[in-house]
C-alpha cells in the first residue's frame, strides 16, 4: 500500500508542472513555452545505433590491447 502511494504521489508531483529553481527549472520552462519534447533520446531511435554500438566495440578492444 505505501509503494502505491509514493507511486501516485510521484504521479502527481511530476504532472503538476512544478519546475525547480534555478538553470534546470529555466531549461525546463524553456522548453514547455515552447513545445519542445526533451524526452531522452531511446537507443532504438537512433538511426545508426548498429554501427555505432560496433565502432565502440572496436575502440573497446583497440584501448584494451594498448594496455
Amino acid at each position: 500500500m505505501a509503494g502505491l502511494l509514493m507511486l501516485a504521489g510521484m504521479i502527481w508531483f511530476f504532472s503538476s508542472g512544478y519546475t525547480p529553481p534555478g538553470i534546470c527549472g529555466e531549461v525546463l520552462r524553456h522548453n514547455q513555452q515552447n513545445d519542445i519534447d526533451a524526452s531522452p533520446l531511446i537507443y532504438s531511435d537512433v538511426d545508426n545505433m548498429h554501427e555505432i554500438e560496433h565502432d565502440v566495440m572496436l575502440m573497446r578492444r583497440k584501448s584494451a590491447a594498448a594496455r
